[in-house]
């Protein structure tokens, strides 16, 4: 008995050093950024959402429009779990910086610009909602909002998309803080409680069942778009409140958002530096329910975000914009340590191992 009790304390304790080594190794494809694969068609400005595990680029401007005419219906279809591309059907209605998000398996599109050129009265946000099935590969067209704006956050909860703040020039004053909801189901729209601060550009995290809406440019506006906010406000859908939380700790423009683990990760951006945009390459990890900041790996290199998505645990950004109008078509991956990033078909090429600050 002695001796079979030995042999299975031995198997016990062979099986939990694999584990420990299994533990390892998620923990070091956690610790570094990746490039993985390029954007087929290179573009700026498109919407990206997540169905199925697959991310969708959806709209946006060829890099060489910079002046216009502004304006796509492409959509280009990312798996990363083969690393390869395929194409859907066409958007129905071309446009530029619209704005998607994912509901009950479908791609819900809304608002965007179609413009020639870069003056003010062409750049106007139309309020058209389009909504993709990726299952019959078709769109069909909804309820228009009934707000025409640009840049606004946007978050879905309970069946329903909330549009909040945002922009529209052709307003006094032309930033928002009005918040609207759609009703997928009834394809309706309703007014909900106004935002607390006025701004545009803001990034947005869903968790919990309540959005929080990050930065921005507030009012009034001033010769460099007017003040750029660290303020963070969360809404809660339910009893249709806001209430204003602690500022961000680290001011930053036009960053990515993303959410994992109940996590919402700040990414990229820039700030203004004696009015010459200074471009970023850390992300801020935000824990709502502790109120607590953290940080991952830098990316190596400094730019804007056009699109970020999370697949399995694993944190996408696809292209950007740097320094001297720089554009990029790399897609980037990081491993948040919850799922480790798999190499099965890829041809990645490595930055570099980077040590990872993980609250969890």
């Amino acid at each position: 008995m002695m001796f079979k009790a030995l042999r299975y304390l031995r198997w016990i304790v062979i099986f939990l050093f694999i584990i420990l080594c299994l533990v390892t190794i998620d923990n070091t494809a956690a610790e570094r950024w990746e490039v993985v694969s390029e954007i087929p068609t290179g573009r700026m400005d498109f919407a990206t959402a997540v169905v199925d595990g697959k991310v969708y680029l959806i709209g946006g401007t060829r890099f060489e429009n910079r002046d216009g005419p502004f304006g796509m219906s492409l959509v280009e279809v990312y798996d990363p779990e083969t690393n390869s591309w395929d194409r859907a059907a066409d958007m129905p209605t071309s446009r530029s910086k619209a704005k998607a998000v994912a509901v009950d398996g479908k791609i819900y599109v809304l608002s965007g610009v179609n413009a020639v050129d870069r003056l003010i009265v062409n750049n106007i946000p139309v309020k058209v909602v389009e909504v993709y099935n990726p299952l019959t590969d078709t769109w069909t067209r909804k309820q228009d909002m009934p707000t025409a704006r640009k840049q606004f956050g946007i978050g879905a909860v309970d069946g329903k998309i909330y549009v909040i703040g945002g922009a529209n020039f052709l307003e006094d004053p032309w930033r928002f803080n009005l918040v609207e909801s759609y009703n997928f189901q009834t394809d309706t729209w309703m007014k909900r409680a106004k935002m607390p601060t006025i701004r545009d550009g803001v990034g947005t995290g869903v968790v919990n069942g309540n959005i929080y809406v990050f930065g921005g440019g507030g009012w009034p506006a001033g010769p460099i778009g007017g003040p750029r906010l660290q303020t963070i406000e969360v809404y809660h859908p339910k009893i249709n409140r806001w209430k204003k939380m602690p500022d961000m700790p680290n001011l930053r423009i036009s960053f990515s958002t993303v959410v994992v683990q109940d996590n919402i990760y700040l990414i990229g951006g820039f700030v203004w530096q004696n009015r010459t945009p200074q471009y970023l390459a850390s992300v801020d990890v935000y824990n709502p329910e502790t109120d607590e900041w953290n940080n991952i790996p830098p990316m190596p290199t400094p730019f804007i975000p056009i699109g970020a998505a999370v697949v399995n645990g694993n944190i996408y950004v696809f292209g950007g914009k740097g320094e001297n109008r720089e554009n990029f078509t790399s897609v980037v991956v990081f491993g948040t340590g919850f799922h480790p990033v798999t190499a099965r078909g890829k041809l990645t090429t490595r930055w570099g191992k980077l040590k990872t600050q993980h609250k969890n």
